[in-house]
């Protein structure tokens, strides 16, 4: 079972593409919803609000020592990354990387933009939102994802971060991908 953060962002897209592949998912709001999770995924959202309610309601320290295979998009990746920039703090620590918040601008300033996949020949559709940037990341790290020369994606054993929204290129291999991993 594939658990989808969803106390608030874009969770619904990711519910969407987890449909559409076939595989049963479900919301997690609160800790009684991680039973039978096997796989997680934190979507783009504010990290400030999903920080407030998740520490509030018991969720937050089960999110952060989660086992299973992760997948952050966007907000999801600045909040398993070890350290956090603008403002300067501290994630998860679930991928040894240091990412800043909000790196290509305001809002007004998001973008599409083809780029590339370590596992594909083709092009990828990646949208940024008030996207992170990966700042710097342990050389031991798989990068799995680029926008021209800069890593937009990395691995780490079963976590992935990626610094923009799959859930919303129409393409699913991301996903695919991150099913895969155990």
């Amino acid at each position: 079972m594939v658990g989808v953060l969803a106390i608030q962002g874009d969770f619904q897209a990711h519910l969407r593409v987890l449909e559409r592949l076939g595989v049963s998912a479900q919301e997690v709001r609160n800790p009684i919803d991680l039973n039978g999770v096997t796989h997680l995924i934190i979507p783009g959202g504010e990290s400030t609000t999903i920080r407030k309610v998740a520490q509030a309601n018991g969720l937050w320290s089960m999110l952060k020592g989660f086992k299973g295979p992760v997948m952050g998009t966007c907000m999801g990746s600045i909040l398993m990354a070890r350290k956090i920039l603008s403002p300067d703090s501290d994630g998860w620590g679930m991928i040894d990387m240091t990412i800043r918040r909000n790196a290509y601008g305001r809002q007004i300033s998001s973008f599409t933009a083809l780029g590339k996949l370590s596992f594909s020949d083709k092009a990828f559709e990646m949208i940024f939102i008030r996207a992170p940037k990966i700042t710097s990341f342990n050389e031991k790290l798989e990068s799995v994802a680029w926008l021209n020369d800069e890593v937009t994606g990395v691995r780490s054993g079963n976590k992935l971060a990626l610094t923009f929204h799959p859930e919303l290129s129409g393409n699913n291999a991301l996903h695919k991908y991150f099913l895969e991993l155990s």
